[in-house]
């Protein structure tokens, strides 16, 4: 008995020009990888011993990590809370957390200044150290993700006893992977804690680490609806509106959580809130533009139960997790560096060359692997 994808998706082998844009991009960011490598961070990037970390660290493994919320968060509600509904979600969440995974390890690759030595938490263990714990946790977590994709390809190849062998041991796999995303997660935010007196009161919080931690659960909530929809209409399926309208109430209601969460934290620390400049500016563009806002709009069940509503309540959230790395890891420092930062050419080539790098992985483990269960019929 084997198993094989039941279906090949429309537009197999056309090149349209979104394809041949990314494939550019590819090309450009190849380059400028090699540039990277070769001539070093200072000659290639804008970074400065006022802002060490820039673009890579922000976008890449600060917001990239927190967007892969997506495999943690959703399987948590399906194996821990019982909320079989949302099983269909599972698989592609999983396969988008891995891309995140993959975006967070290669930016880190590049913003090392010896990127070589990136295997030394492995053997040089320093229990004390916020970035020792991510590290470890990465790598788990990543292996863990790792796994979970292998086992689906070995649905595609019908390799019975394999996964027989695999889903025997699937349960350690699911709460290792809740259990390691929890903590790095929320340990990514503890990192800032090191130097909160360079950071503006704004963010410079000790509940940084809850905070990121159910940012992460926004992140991951908004970007399994996005790819449902875009995916449904990519490869010409059915949405999935029913159980994405159940899963944008859960993502309102953590939206609230989370605005509850920030406001609550400002009041306790006696924080000046209504000021205007450009760190205030930020902040309120973050907290109602990305937080209130979305959680407002899900409110209302004609939002929910729409592709539109959806779309852009997903989006601001989405959206929103993507601006609060960036407030945290560089509008924070605004009021105590002189100088002012903007990542270079390559900085920017390198980073949409990730991105551009995960669509078309996502493109082939949709056309290749039975993401969808649906896929998969039986020959005798």
């Amino acid at each position: 008995m084997a198993e094989k994808i039941e279906k090949w998706y429309p537009g197999e082998g056309k090149l349209t020009t979104g394809w041949a844009i990314i494939y550019v991009i590819l090309v450009l960011g190849f380059v400028s990888a090699c540039a990277r490598l070769f001539l070093g961070l200072g000659a290639t990037t804008n970074l400065s011993d006022a802002y060490p970390w820039g673009l890579w660290v922000s976008f890449d493994i600060l917001a990239g990590v927190a967007l892969a919320g997506g495999g943690f968060t959703m399987a948590a509600a399906i194996y821990i809370f019982n909320l079989k509904k949302f099983e269909p979600l599972l698989r592609p969440a999983k396969l988008s957390a891995f891309l995140g995974y993959m975006m967070f390890v290669v930016g880190l690759f590049f913003d090392l200044g010896q990127p070589w030595r990136i295997w030394h938490p492995l053997v040089m263990w320093n229990p004390h150290s916020v970035l020792f714990e991510v590290s470890w946790c990465v790598m788990l977590y990543t292996t863990v993700l790792s796994l979970d994709l292998f086992i689906i390809g070995l649905e595609r190849y019908g390799k019975q006893s394999w996964i027989k062998f695999f889903r025997d041991i699937y349960l350690v796999l699911v709460v290792a992977g809740i259990m390691l995303s929890t903590l790095h997660q929320s340990s990514l935010g503890a990192l800032f804690l090191l130097m909160p007196q360079k950071m503006s009161d704004l963010w410079a919080s000790g509940a940084i680490g809850p905070l990121f931690f159910t940012s992460a659960v926004i992140g991951g909530m908004s970007v399994v609806t996005l790819e449902s929809l875009i995916s449904a209409r990519v490869y010409k399926r059915k949405q999935e509106l029913g159980i994405l309208s159940d899963l944008g109430k859960g993502l309102g209601l953590v939206l609230l959580v989370y605005f509850a969460m920030k406001v609550t934290d400002l009041y306790a620390r006696g924080v000046t809130v209504w000021v205007w400049d450009k760190a205030h500016f930020f902040f309120f563009v973050e907290l109602f533009g990305t937080v209130a806002l979305p959680a407002l709009l899900l409110c209302f069940k004609e939002v929910r139960q729409s592709a539109k509503g959806l779309y852009w309540a997903a989006g601001l959230a989405a959206f929103g997790v993507v601006l609060n790395r960036f407030n945290v890891s560089l509008t924070s420092y605004g009021g105590y560096r002189q100088i002012s930062y903007f990542p270079s050419f390559i900085e920017i080539i390198i980073t949409l060359a990730m991105v551009a790098l995960g669509i078309v992985i996502f493109d082939l483990g949709m056309k290749y692997l039975p993401i969808y269960k649906s896929e998969l019929t039986v020959e005798h």
